[in-house]
């Protein structure tokens, strides 16, 4: 079981992480609330769709121009 100072209890209520070393693991981990965790987790999946979505756009532009050249040879 982990078990969390206050100070460390009160940074986690401000929302930030804290590291805590386990012995039992015999290293450090980060914890962080639930709460706070789902809404990165959120934010990440969204960038990570937009980065997809404009390199789904970049692509068929590639591939038109690609297609345009054939088509229209200098």
């Amino acid at each position: 079981m982990i078990e969390l100072t206050d100070k460390q209890a009160s940074v986690l209520k401000q929302g930030y992480p804290v590291r805590v070393f386990v012995p039992e693991l015999g290293e450090d981990v980060v914890v962080v609330l639930a709460a706070q965790r789902e809404s990165t987790e959120s934010v990440l999946q969204e960038t990570l769709d937009e980065i997809r979505e404009k390199a789904a756009f970049s692509e068929l532009g590639r591939r038109a121009a690609v297609s345009w050249m054939k088509e229209n040879p200098f």
